[in-house]
């Protein structure tokens, strides 16, 4: 891949038959640099780049002392990404483009630092719609609102975090009114669990998103989607369990942003059933009446929520200033849910609730940007789950994150 940009770099035009069809590409991407200070161990992911929340508490057995307040240190510049835009000749009527773009974030936390696709899409703008094929932004991600927070991650579990290959259908039939409709697999943001369980369903995640406003001084919507897993078979101490259950789960979103002169407020809030692929609290897990069961067992969803708020404000072409505050809790299942087998699969299922304070400052001028932030990072653990998994004696974690930025943006 990177012998493939290296060529297209040397052309700013490719060969065509004729002249007036030529393709065009135009490069851009940043170099990143940080260096992370944390009060508490925490979990995160690769090397801490990407911040979830502080880790349970761990006290001595004797003392009763708090061992895990360890502070950290790192600095990383894994995020560094290089894109390249595509404009091409007009096709059935439409206009065009596509987009390929790679950072060193990689997929999987064992592979970090290694290169990997961020986004790569093409797509057909008509005039009051376009068709894209490739893996880009999940619906629920909505980066019309987006947090503009300077830790990476879009600031994760608060805000849902996903990239699929999918289609994506856009019609907008006038400038206030943008309906989107998507069918996608998750590929390397795939749920908790099996990662080939939503392939072994059959079926696509479906979304369906209605933007109202759709300008940049206001625009609000809402995301309702469904998808289906499979996960077949789990191998435990040497035994298989195994059932050809499916198992389906929902999501429900609202998102909305109003530009006010030089202050923007924006928000999010999420719900839904097993919302692992997005980054957040959730999973799923085999149903308690059925604990006993090694083949053909159900399943049953874990509940989770998530909600934002931003505010911005832009002093001038040099200065900006912002303050996020991010909610997010795991609300058990509906059903009885066997929190103690081995097919169990979730993320954070032990936390009540987890919240984030996050002012920062900025600094940018001519492609530089300086950033300072800081975090406040707080997360309620269950000691146990009840019987339909919610966390019960609950007892507090905080960490303290300082974050030091600076980005060369070409």
């Amino acid at each position: 891949m990177l012998a493939c940009i290296c060529y297209l770099s040397n052309q700013v035009y490719a060969q065509k038959a004729d002249d007036d069809e030529q393709q065009s590409f135009s490069f851009y991407g940043y170099v990143s640099y940080e260096a992370i200070f944390d009060s508490h161990e925490s979990v995160f992911s690769r090397d801490g780049e990407l911040y979830f929340y502080p880790a349970p508490p761990i006290y001595h057995e004797l003392s009763g002392k708090l061992i895990n307040a360890n502070p950290q240190f790192n600095m990383l510049s894994l995020q560094s990404r290089l894109g390249v835009r595509i404009a091409g000749p007009d096709v059935l009527g439409a206009k065009v483009t596509g987009l390929v773009e790679a950072d060193f974030f990689a997929t999987k936390e064992e592979y970090k630092h290694l290169l990997r696709v961020r986004h790569a899409i093409m797509k057909m703008q008509w005039e009051r719609s376009s068709l894209i094929l490739g893996q880009y932004w999940h619906p629920m991600f909505a980066p019309e609102v987006c947090p503009q927070v300077i830790s990476y991650g879009a600031a994760v579990p608060f805000n849902p975090l996903n990239r699929s290959p999918q289609i994506r259908f856009e019609y907008q039939p006038n400038s206030s009114i943008r309906l989107v409709m998507a069918a996608l697999v998750h590929g390397y943001h795939s749920c908790i669990g099996p990662e080939a369980a939503q392939r072994n369903s059959g079926l696509p995640d479906l979304q369906v998103q209605l933007h109202v406003g759709n300008s940049p001084k206001f625009t609000t919507g809402i995301t309702v989607g469904y998808m289906w897993l499979q996960p077949l078979s789990q191998v435990y101490n040497g035994d298989t369990y195994r059932s050809k259950a499916i198992i389906g789960a929902y999501n429900l979103q609202w998102f909305g942003k109003l530009k006010l002169n030089k202050i923007t407020l924006q928000g999010k809030a999420s719900f839904g059933e097993n919302m692992s692929h997005f980054v957040m609290l959730g999973g799923y897990g085999r149903l308690f009446d059925d604990a006993s069961k090694m083949y053909d067992y159900s399943y049953t969803n874990l509940y989770s929520a998530a909600g934002w708020f931003e505010v911005m404000y832009n002093l001038n072409d040099y200065w900006d200033f912002g303050f996020f505050s991010g909610l997010a809790g795991s609300l058990g299942s509906n059903d009885r849910i066997d929190t103690q087998g081995p097919v169990w699969y979730n993320r954070g299922a032990n936390i009540a609730n987890t919240y984030r304070l996050s002012p920062r400052v900025v600094y940018t001028q001519k492609g530089i940007r300086f950033a300072l932030e800081y975090l406040y990072n707080s997360a309620d653990y269950g000691v146990s789950l009840d019987n339909y998994g919610k966390p019960e004696n609950i007892t507090a974690t905080i960490n303290h994150r300082v974050l030091v930025s600076a980005k060369y943006s070409f």
